[in-house]
């Protein structure tokens, strides 16, 4: 058993059931076979593994994609249901007039009604700064190609242009507020997200999920269920990603019911991302993940995307202030993540984690 500990995330409600669950999910098992592939990687590439084919899952490479939204406004071409989901998802077709092409996104409107512990534009299973956060993280330790969490952006958009009878999220406004996720092509879910035989095998999909179960160990994923864990459709580019990482960097409310990628399942990890790992402060998490989005009020009525500004209250994740919305990472959230890495980083370098 590893030394990763988690905190027993224990509600005073909890069922006897519901407490044997929450009791079994604290601990971090590493795989009973990890032992047997710890010798079969030193040969490995750890090249990005998607670079020479050309992002094959995006509809353009996601820095272009964030540069077209931070410029301009685009156009909406189609708007349908996105499944079965709790938050109302939407699967929109963008137009970019400038550059001539569509983006789809998946589009999730924000809650406005203030909810206790939660409070506004947050929720259980629908948390637009954890979202945010979960793209910003991969930054830290993965380069675009490798990517596992597809681009997340705050939007907001003017009442009567988002296409329904919506009403403005929040008092005083014009507009609905949400988050925009780019949706990948060419991706299923997978029957198993893990083939141990593969792994040892097929250095593409070794490095993805390598990459994957990282990322998922760092934000403390915890929703594991059907859908949320994709893999690319294209046999010679195996990329696995996570859509879905709203229930995720803590919390008391997540779904026992599930395999959880909160901890380490893969047999080992890959190099290159913990040696970037290393080179990491805490002040560097502070940074990138304390204000993940900012948004500014216009006269118009409707709130905007600007340039991230001083984190306006640590102790909270969603900031609201006079005429602007702020999302981040709490304090308490980011020390989390810091003790993850650190702790990672020791099983590494005492052998316990294998990596190649």
């Amino acid at each position: 058993m590893s030394r990763h500990i988690r905190r027993s995330n224990i509600m005073s409600v909890l069922t006897v059931a519901g407490l044997s669950l929450a009791l079994l999910g604290a601990c971090t098992m590493l795989p009973a076979n990890r032992g047997e592939f710890t010798g079969r990687f030193n040969d490995r590439s750890a090249d990005p593994i998607g670079e020479e084919l050309g992002f094959p899952n995006w509809p353009a490479p996601p820095e272009e994609i964030e540069v077209l939204l931070a410029r301009e406004a685009f156009e909406i071409k189609s708007r349908v249901g996105a499944g079965a989901g709790l938050t109302g998802a939407q699967k929109l077709m963008a137009h970019f007039p400038s550059a001539g092409i569509d983006v789809p996104f998946k589009w999730k409107r924000m809650d406005g009604r203030w909810k206790p512990l939660i409070g506004r534009l947050d929720g259980i299973n629908n948390s637009p700064r954890k979202e945010i956060a979960a793209w910003r993280i991969q930054q830290l330790f993965l380069e675009p190609a490798d990517y596992v969490v597809p681009l997340s952006v705050t939007y907001a958009f003017e009442v009567g242009i988002e296409g329904d009878d919506s009403e403005p999220t929040l008092d005083g406004t014009k507009c609905v507020l949400g988050t925009l996720s780019v949706w990948l092509n060419d991706v299923t879910v997978p029957d198993l997200v893990l083939e141990d035989h593969r792994f040892a095998r097929d250095p593409r999909y070794a490095n993805s999920l390598s990459n994957l179960n990282l990322l998922t160990y760092l934000i403390a994923h915890h929703d594991g269920r059907r859908g949320n864990l994709m893999i690319s459709t294209h046999e010679d580019h195996p990329q696995v990603f996570a859509i879905d990482n709203g229930v995720a960097f803590g919390g008391i409310f997540y779904n026992w019911f599930v395999r959880n990628w909160s901890d380490l399942h893969v047999p080992a990890l890959r190099r290159a991302s913990i040696d970037r790992l290393r080179t990491l402060k805490r002040s560097d998490l502070e940074s990138r993940l304390g204000v993940v989005a900012q948004l500014s009020l216009g006269k118009d009525g409707v709130y905007r995307n600007v340039p991230l500004r001083s984190n306006l209250d640590p102790s909270r994740g969603v900031r609201i202030a006079e005429e602007s919305i702020q999302f981040g990472l709490t304090d308490g959230e980011i020390e989390d993540v810091w003790r993850r890495v650190e702790e990672l980083i020791d099983d590494v370098d005492d052998g316990r984690i294998p990596v190649f």
